[in-house]
């Protein structure tokens, strides 16, 4: 288990792979460490540790086991902060910052899958209700 540290300008998508991050304290105060699920299985980082703002960050965005965010390092000036899924802390507590979070915060994949579904119980019965014969279909 390795932890991955970000790179200023280099936005990293990750999906989580648990609910709630292990959490401690140290000499440096209060951690968050993020476990994630990574499809390079050439790489050993399996986790990131959070400042207190991108724990925030991430859960006010209600990521959560399996959802996707992109968490990016920047810089301007002597000021180093993070975005998620291209919001910063400011963005999130500013004005207008309800539908900005509503718009940022991930779908997780069980809605995918249920929205999927979806779509293809339509499709399946407009083909039943369609004039179709069998021998209209190639396959």
């Amino acid at each position: 288990m390795s932890a991955m540290k970000f790179v200023v300008g280099e936005p990293k998508k990750l999906t989580l792979a648990f609910d709630e991050p292990k959490t401690g304290t140290n000499s440096y105060g209060m951690w968050y460490m993020y476990g994630f699920k990574n499809g390079d299985l050439s790489s050993e980082e399996d986790c990131f540790f959070a400042t207190a703002s991108l724990h925030t960050m991430i859960k006010t965005l209600g990521a959560g086991e399996g959802d996707e965010i992109t968490i990016e390092k920047c810089q301007d000036g002597e000021i180093t902060f993070f975005k998620v899924n291209g919001l910063t802390l400011n963005e999130m507590n500013s004005g207008g910052s309800a539908e900005k979070i509503a718009e940022a915060s991930p779908t997780s994949q069980v809605d995918k899958l249920k929205a999927r579904i979806k779509e293809l119980e339509s499709e399946l019965s407009s083909y039943r209700d369609s004039k179709l014969t069998d021998a209209d279909i190639p396959f």
